[in-house]
């Protein structure tokens, strides 16, 4: 049956945060997407294999992740 489908995860109440609230579809997708770790950022490109920059390419001073690009890059502080 389709709950069989789901036997042993886990589930979170935070996803009413994110599809419940105020902010545009756009955002909620961001969100969405960041929360689960899936945003293509260069740490998870190079997971993969894949070519990626370096360092971040809106500060240049750390590697980019999903962590530096929300909390840490000095670029989005000033853009958020």
């Amino acid at each position: 049956s389709y709950l069989a489908t789901f036997h042993g995860s886990t589930s979170c109440p935070a996803w009413k945060l994110t599809w419940k609230g105020w902010g545009p579809p756009r955002v909620k997708f961001f969100h969405w997407l960041a929360s689960l770790g899936r945003c293509w950022t260069a740490d998870r490109l190079a997971r993969r294999g894949l070519p990626h920059p370096p360092r971040c390419p809106l500060c240049y001073q750390a590697p980019e992740s999903m962590n530096h690009l929300i909390l840490d890059c000095p670029f989005t502080k000033q853009v958020w």
